[in-house]
């Protein structure tokens, strides 16, 4: 009888909740290219910034956008 109480305190003890964070992680990646005009220089330098959040998604992510194909 006091091992079934013990168990049962023991594992209401030992449950784990995950506090959520106040702000989520930002991410930003820069991307720099080399670019062609038809102004001199003629050859520039382009950038490109990305930008995300992190966050606790269970969803499966489907990409869209131009050259994606669902083929």
């Amino acid at each position: 009888m006091l091992f079934k109480v013990f168990l049962s305190i023991f594992a209401l003890a030992s449950t784990v909740v995950a506090v959520p964070k106040e702000h989520a992680p930002v991410f930003t990646a820069t991307r720099v290219y080399k670019t062609l005009t038809d102004v001199a220089p003629f050859i520039v330098t382009g950038t490109t910034t990305v930008t995300w959040t992190q966050s606790p998604s269970t969803v499966v992510a489907t990409p869209t956008g131009p050259g994606l194909s669902t083929n």
